[in-house]
């Protein structure tokens, strides 16, 4: 056979060698193989689902889409009862109303937490000075944002649409201190509410319209801090001439005596004591035994409003402290508890007629005899002010005395005025 024939031959027969094995292979069924057993997927918990829909609503707030923050926001507040959500979903709710400038919404949705932490559940008044605490945060922020631009909050040319943006954003602050106020009045909450009309006012000077709008709440602010430490120190009771001697801690109580704390609401006491025989006012003792101390007190100091009645405090007892007797004024702080004889301010008719309100605040020098021996510098409304130290001026006050002799006191009455 010649050899090409051969090499044909061979070619052809591989080919149905090749041929028969793979249709074999396909006819003959391949054996199982096992596969591991994969554990069952577990179905996401309500919890997992509100994680994802809280941060899909913050995602929404990064990217200032706010009107799909809010929708998902509300739902999520109106489907959910837990209060860790809650409180959560109440605070990006009210950042999204501010950031989107929706006031009204915010003042609404303020009004309704602060009816429902009058009720006896004591998470929804933890919810609303969250969402109080956010309104103060938005307030700062905005005055940060005209800063890092050059801009000034009182300048009266900017655009409508910002002037207006501020003005709302002072009347929903006003509302929280407004309402933070009142919540002051229940005791088991006054520390909180207190604290908050202290960071709202701040906030409110942060961007008030002028100086004298920031002087205000300037002002209000520091009346809230000295009523805040006046409700939280423990004063000592006065030792009269001739008495036992002065206790040396200012921590101590004197004999015979119980921490004495200022009110919340002015109360009406008895006029105060008299020195036998001469019916003259008592004076204050300072310094017994050869020591000597000077009187410090911090008491609220509700000073009367003009054109009302006034409203007395009782006297509170001085906290003591070592001072040295160098023929110096002592520093009394605040006379009102230590006035015998007061005297009204008139309202001005130029500061009614613009409707000027607020406190003023005039430091005095008291003589040894009790009487107003220099009217120093005021703070407050200026059309206020020349009234005031009109009416300071025929204030009389106990006399104050250190180591037997009568000295000299500097302090400061505040009166408020409102129309």
């Amino acid at each position: 056979m010649p050899l090409n024939v051969r090499r044909f031959s061979i070619s052809v027969l591989l080919v149905l060698v090749s041929f028969i094995g793979f249709t074999v292979a396909q006819t003959i069924e391949p054996t199982p193989v096992s596969q591991p057993q994969q554990a069952p997927t577990q179905a996401p918990t309500s919890g997992d689902v509100m994680r994802d829909r809280i941060s899909k609503a913050k995602a929404f707030i990064v990217v200032r889409n706010y009107n799909a923050a809010i929708y998902e926001l509300e739902n999520i507040r109106k489907e959910s009862a837990d209060v860790a959500v809650q409180s959560v979903v109440s605070v990006l709710l009210m950042n999204s109303y501010l950031e989107q400038g929706d006031y009204k919404r915010a003042q609404d949705f303020l009004n309704d937490l602060y009816n429902r932490q009058k009720t006896t559940n004591a998470n929804a008044s933890a919810n609303y000075q969250a969402v109080a605490g956010q309104i103060v945060k938005g307030a700062k922020s905005r005055a940060e944002r005209y800063r890092a631009l050059g801009l000034s909050i009182t300048d009266r040319t900017l655009p409508l649409e910002a002037l207006n943006d501020l003005e709302k954003m002072r009347e929903t602050l006003e509302l929280v201190i407004t309402q933070s106020k009142e919540i002051a009045k229940a005791p088991a909450k006054t520390q909180d509410a207190m604290m908050m009309v202290e960071e709202a006012s701040t906030s409110r000077s942060i961007i008030a319209r002028d100086d004298f709008d920031a002087r205000r709440w300037r002002d209000e602010t520091a009346n809230t801090r000295e009523e805040m430490a006046s409700s939280l120190s423990v004063i000592l009771s006065a030792v009269p001439e001739g008495g036992s001697d002065l206790p040396t801690l200012p921590q101590t109580v004197a004999a015979n005596t119980t921490p004495i704390t200022t009110p919340s609401k002015p109360v009406v006491t008895t006029p105060p004591p008299t020195t036998p025989n001469t019916g003259a006012p008592a004076p204050i003792i300072v310094g017994q035994g050869g020591r000597e101390r000077e009187v410090k007190t911090t008491p609220i100091e509700n000073s009367v409003a003009a054109n009302t009645q006034p409203k007395t405090e009782p006297t509170p007892a001085p906290v003591v402290t070592p001072q040295k007797n160098d023929g110096s004024p002592l520093d009394v702080g605040s006379l009102f508890a230590y006035a015998t004889r007061q005297s009204q301010p008139t309202y001005p008719p130029a500061a009614k007629s613009v409707r000027a309100s607020g406190v003023v605040k005039v430091e005095v020098i008291v003589d040894e005899n009790g009487d107003v021996a220099e009217v120093g510098k005021a703070s407050g409304h200026a059309m206020l002010q020349a009234a005031a130290k009109d009416a300071i001026r025929k204030w009389k006050f106990r006399p104050f005395v250190r180591d037997g002799q009568p000295v000299r006191a500097n302090g400061y009455i505040s009166f408020n005025f409102n129309l």
